[in-house]
């Protein structure tokens, strides 16, 4: 009898030890699940415009034109457009797929004929003063998509300072060590050219073309300047709205061209996840902070929850104070973290939300059959 209540004891402390065990290991799991359904959390990421431009008051600007080792504007490509009238654009692109406001002034004019032929046209005044290009089949003379940087820059002639000089003053660009791989500034006879490079592979992903003014407008890099400085115009909330959601829409099309550029197939668009997305954007603007974590709405996996999105995995990058959704785009390119997000093959769905010069997107991979 006595060893019979041994043995029931030692089952009973084996059983209770098998359930402790037990317990342990599925909590890991649960937490291992957890962690898995998000991508590290990457850094945001904060564009240029954050550098105010300087005066020069010491005459350091050099006074020049355009030199004459200064690359000639191309005889073909795309950038022949900048300069023609918006009749002209459509006799030889045909009508836009849609027309996007900017916050510059001009309006983008779309064109997506498919996957590798992509681009803006940016029209003002009935007149293109701008064009940007990305995908192998359009032709962005004299570069080639896909072109090695090593074949850039031997025939190219690249320059950290690049002056500007017209009839309201001379404006002098200042390119950081992170633009010299990341995004040149060329001048090619009377416009110019930045070039987006993929720092990774070392290959040229797209290219915009600008005149003078448009340049000058943006101000895509630190500037010192001598003379008149000219700034954005007044933007209406109404006209806000419009500039965001084209802004949301460019940057969905830009990220899955890059994506298959890659090799990574192309993300369809979520309507919800977008939501999410927009209202990360507007609460970091409005509330001014700048974090994955939202101190009113919490994480991402909060966020998504609220709007009922179901999820396999998901990620999240977040930009601020970029041009535009092009440069925004190309800053989380080559951003590593942020790239890791951006080509996760196992992402198949994306939201992207944009308030102002707040940039957010959502990716999520959803379980196989949920819609």
């Amino acid at each position: 009898m006595h060893m019979m209540i041994e043995k029931i004891e030692s089952e009973g402390i084996l059983l209770k030890t098998l359930i402790r065990i037990l317990t342990i290991v599925i909590i890991i799991l649960i937490i291992g699940f957890y962690q898995s359904t998000f991508q590290s959390e990457n850094e945001p990421l904060e564009g240029p415009e954050l550098s105010q431009p300087k005066l020069d008051n010491s005459n350091e600007i050099q006074e020049t034109v355009e030199s004459v080792e200064d690359e000639e504007r191309p005889k073909k490509g795309i950038s022949l457009l900048i300069g023609k009238s918006s009749e002209e654009v459509i006799a030889q692109l045909g009508e836009p797929v849609r027309i996007d406001p900017s916050t510059y002034g001009y309006e983008w004019w779309i064109y997506s004929n498919s996957d590798q032929n992509y681009s803006q046209v940016a029209i003002e005044n009935n007149k293109v003063v701008s064009v940007f290009a990305i995908g192998e089949d359009v032709d962005v003379s004299p570069y080639d998509i896909g072109q090695s940087v090593e074949d850039i820059y031997r025939f190219t002639i690249i320059d950290s300072e690049v002056v500007v000089t017209d009839d309201t003053g001379s404006y002098q660009f200042e390119l950081s060590e992170d633009d010299m791989h990341t995004r040149l500034l060329i001048p090619l006879g009377d416009i110019y050219a930045q070039l987006y490079l993929d720092k990774y592979t070392n290959k040229l992903v797209s290219v915009r073309y600008l005149d003078k003014s448009t340049l000058v407008k943006m101000r895509p890099y630190e500037m010192v300047y001598r003379g008149e400085l000219i700034n954005e115009p007044e933007i209406s909330d109404e006209l806000w709205e419009k500039i965001q959601v084209g802004n949301e829409r460019q940057i969905f099309d830009i990220s899955n061209i890059i994506r298959e550029q890659i090799g990574e197939g192309s993300l369809e668009w979520d309507e919800s996840t977008g939501e999410v997305a927009s209202g990360h954007s507007k609460e970091m603007y409005m509330e001014d902070y700048f974090a994955h974590e939202s101190p009113i709405s919490g994480t991402l996996s909060d966020r998504l929850e609220k709007y009922d999105v179901t999820f396999k995995m998901a990620g999240e990058n977040i930009a601020a104070h970029y041009t535009d959704g092009i440069a925004a785009v190309h800053g989380w390119l080559n951003s590593e973290g942020h790239r890791k997000t951006l080509l996760e093959k196992n992402y198949t769905h994306l939201g992207v939300g944009v308030y102002r010069k707040y940039y957010t997107q959502n990716f999520i991979e959803k379980f196989p059959g949920v819609e």
